[in-house]
């Protein structure tokens, strides 16, 4: 018998359009805004043509196998990289966590909320990366805000790739500087706002080690050497690279073979391949000092809780001792790579597990999610403003965890769906790469 799937998206917001059918937010005191006012558009229009596929809420934990009202799916876009959502001694050192050290910090890491696993996590979280030190915050956009507004000045020149995540972005803005930015992943858009003359007390370049939505990967041992000749500082974002490249896992400067300390600050997050909750700096030992002391989100905002530190903490040595994971994941990786060149879907330029389908139009993005959908597949739509307005795509990520057969089979789904959308019979590769 064919299973029939439930329907998308969150309930409640298919429920607000239906209690209000015609809604403006034009009068309101609250979201008279163009955003607002955006946003409410989307969600309509996505909901009256049934495309809505946001926050679909699981009915249990997550990994390669999810519920979702009630129906059974295959999960194509966590960020689970090395499948350790689920895993038994996670699991045991949370719980174990939570009975020694309760379910709360108490407080905030400089007063009363750090306790013996902060401290450990931290020297891990250094001797992975191979920093002199690390700091562990409640999550990796904290991380990035602290970083940026903490050891940044606004007499800088501050230079991001145009990609870089949103919570820089926050960062930059809470800081009051307006950043130049270079061509994404082009060392001479990158050389020649370097070379440009300025009157800035210092120069500073952020980027990404894997790209959140775009999947490919920073070329850091080039940007090192720039860093180099115009003695720059250099800040680069690991959330999504660390336990993915590099031999070990230990993140993009392994992957490039360069040594850790040619980057002066990392950050990251531990809610990816370390499937627990929170962020990350990795530094020089007095650079952590300070930040422990002039950083507001460590010193205004509480710890992370035992359970997540223990967590990620016992996350870190699965990564040590079972390298098998990561080699899965790149087999899986390469599987899926090769399976969408066959169909002829745009990737980009990815190189890693996150894999974007761009469509362009935000509709076709939404129309492909919500087929995938109704064929037992999460495959999650990212649209404008996550994504410039004509890069609207599927963000898929492969893990560890996922089988030869969900990849194949999501592939079948994937071009049935793209068939349908073009309202052709003909493979899709046999006809144009979807743009």
């Amino acid at each position: 018998m064919k299973q029939s799937f439930p329907s998308s998206g969150n309930r409640a917001v298919s429920s607000f359009f239906t209690d209000h059918p015609v809604y403006t937010t034009e009068n309101d005191s609250l979201l008279n805004h163009k955003n607002a006012a955006r946003w409410f558009a989307l969600l309509q229009d996505a909901i009256s043509k049934d495309v809505y596929t946001f926050e679909n809420i699981l009915q249990g934990k997550s990994g390669p196998c999810v519920q979702v009202n009630g129906g059974a799916f295959t999960m194509m876009s966590s960020y689970d990289y090395l499948g350790l959502i689920g895993h038994p001694a996670l699991e045991d050192a949370a719980i174990y966590a939570i009975r020694k050290y309760g379910t709360g910090s108490g407080g905030v890491r400089l007063l009363t909320g750090t306790n013996q696993l902060h401290e450990i996590l931290e020297q891990k979280i250094s001797s992975f990366i191979g920093t002199e030190a690390a700091i562990v915050y409640n999550s990796g956009y904290m991380a990035n805000i602290a970083a940026i507004t903490a050891l940044f000045k606004k007499t800088d020149r501050i230079i991001v790739d145009e990609f870089v995540h949103h919570s820089i972005w926050d960062g930059l803005r809470i800081l009051g500087v307006v950043p130049q930015t270079f061509r994404h992943n082009y060392m001479l858009s990158l050389e020649t706002a370097l070379a440009t003359v300025h009157l800035a007390d210092r120069t500073v370049i952020i980027t990404e080690g894997i790209f959140s939505m775009d999947g490919d990967i920073c070329p850091l041992d080039r940007i090192v050497e720039m860093k180099k000749q115009y003695k720059a500082v250099l800040m680069v974002d690991e959330a999504h690279s660390m336990g993915v490249l590099g031999r070990g896992g230990r993140g993009i400067h392994e992957h490039c073979r360069i040594a850790a300390g040619e980057v002066d600050v990392y950050t990251g997050s531990l809610s990816k391949a370390i499937p627990s909750n929170g962020g990350f700096i990795a530094t020089r030992r007095d650079v952590a000092l300070y930040l422990k002391h002039g950083s507001g989100p460590y010193i205004f905002s509480s710890a992370l809780t035992p359970a997540n530190t223990a967590c990620a903490l016992k996350a870190f040595s699965l990564i040590e001792t079972a390298p098998e994971r990561l080699q899965k994941l790149w087999e899986n990786t390469l599987l899926l790579t090769i399976l969408l060149k066959e169909i002829g879907v745009n990737t980009g330029q990815s190189a890693s597990p996150v894999i974007p389908i761009i469509t362009g139009d935000s509709n076709k993005a939404l129309q492909l999610s919500k087929l995938l959908f109704n064929q037992g597949y999460i495959a999650n739509a990212v649209v404008y403003p996550a994504v410039p307005p004509n890069r609207a795509r599927l963000r898929i990520c492969c893990t560890a965890s996922q089988s030869a057969e969900q990849i194949k089979g999501f592939a079948k789904a994937l071009k049935k769906s793209f068939m349908k959308i073009e309202g052709t019979t003909s493979c899709p590769s046999t006809q144009k790469s979807f743009v």
